[in-house]
């Protein structure tokens, strides 16, 4: 037993020790186009004490509702006299650290059989929009806290312990306005006609508390910074693209544009689903997560080609975690898995991780101009 449990925390060791290795890591002067957040974020903690410097736009709305994380890392860089971007660069290692020991620990709890919670936990640690990402952008901690605060949300629902579930509400509440979403899902599972055992009232009027009071805070902090531009036009943007850009090409590409990061993870599924290993029952754990993960998976959905455009991707990699968690929690009758077969699957999820942006080893570049030779 000794054994096994040094051998699983090797090769955990050595997929974290690849990953940090091969991984691309930006600085402020170099930031990548797929996090264009950063700089609003930047510019709230560089502004601390004083409101946002930027143009009156949507954009800077959307960032500025999100303002404090950023202005909490100004606060920290203004009493230490140290550049925002290496306060971030610290918040952001920690809140990975943290990441990955509650994912394993979750994991590990629901699938405790040798190789299979190394299997799914490597299915999380190497998807490429949610670790590499974080790595080669900690200024987009806010994406990062929202992960935290959906994995934190498993597991209070898994140990019953409400004081994670009010931390977990606040972190998302306060890191994104997708955290609406949380409270749509508790409200709709709690009038479905089934037994709720962690869910009630007292719970869903303390969230719409918190989300009233973070977006009472917000706004003054908006009107301190003089930003009034409302977004409402991206809340429909899928709506706009069918009036008026419509194309058949540019929608299918949006509409397949997750399978990048969810591929290996829908193939585990599609594999167990085959082998009828999946055995779903209704409870409130597995309601509430498959509504919360239908929802967030339409937000960027109907916000169309024109408004997500590539950002569907990461925005719907924030329901990644949780998937996993659920296809553990329902996955039944596991047979031993061979060491060949969990060599082969390690080499592919190491080859997928090796995103073109977020990774220093460019082999899909190399294929891709391979093939045009």
């Amino acid at each position: 037993m000794i054994k096994i449990i040094q051998s699983d925390r090797l090769i955990v060791i050595f997929l974290i020790s690849f990953l940090l290795l091969t991984n691309t890591y930006y600085d402020e002067h170099d930031i990548s186009s797929s996090a264009n957040s950063s700089f609003y974020y930047l510019n709230i903690a560089n502004s601390y004490p004083a409101g946002m410097s930027l143009t009156n736009s949507a954009q800077a709305y959307i960032h500025g509702e999100r303002f404090l994380i950023s202005y909490f890392a100004g606060l920290v860089s203004n009493l230490l006299n140290i550049n925002s971007f290496y306060i971030f660069q610290v918040f952001t290692y920690f809140t990975i650290s943290f990441l990955l020991v509650i994912n394993y620990r979750i994991i590990n709890k629901l699938i405790p059989k040798k190789n299979y919670n190394l299997l799914f936990f490597s299915v999380f640690l190497l998807n490429p929009y949610i670790i590499r990402y974080s790595l080669s952008n900690p200024v987009m901690i806010n994406d990062l806290v929202f992960t935290v605060s959906i994995s934190l949300l498993f597991f209070s629902f898994l140990n019953k312990k409400n004081i994670l579930f009010y931390i977990a509400l606040f972190l998302a509440i306060i890191s994104r306005q997708t955290s609406i979403l949380i409270i749509l899902a508790l409200t709709f599972s709690l009038v479905l006609p089934y037994k709720n055992e962690f869910i009630n009232l007292k719970k869903i009027f303390c969230s719409i508390l918190l989300f009233i009071t973070n977006y009472l805070i917000s706004q003054k902090y908006l009107e301190f910074s003089n930003i009034t531009v409302f977004y409402d036009y991206q809340f429909f943007g899928l709506l706009d693209f069918f009036q008026k850009e419509y194309e058949i090409l540019i929608f299918l590409k949006f509409l397949f544009l997750p399978l990048l990061s969810f591929g290996p993870l829908l193939t585990i599924i599609i594999i167990m689903l085959l082998k009828k290993k999946i055995f779903f029952t209704i409870n409130e754990k597995n309601i509430f997560f498959i509504i919360l993960l239908i929802l967030l998976a339409s937000q960027p959905f109907i916000a169309g080609p024109t408004i997500a455009g590539k950002n569907i991707i990461r925005l719907s990699t924030a329901g990644y975690s949780s998937l996993i968690f659920l296809l553990c929690l329902n996955i039944k009758n596991l047979t031993n898995l061979s060491k060949k077969n969990s060599i082969i699957f390690f080499i592919i999820m190491l080859f997928w991780s090796l995103h073109p942006t977020f990774s220093n080893i460019k082999i899909f570049e190399t294929i891709k101009f391979l093939f045009k030779l």
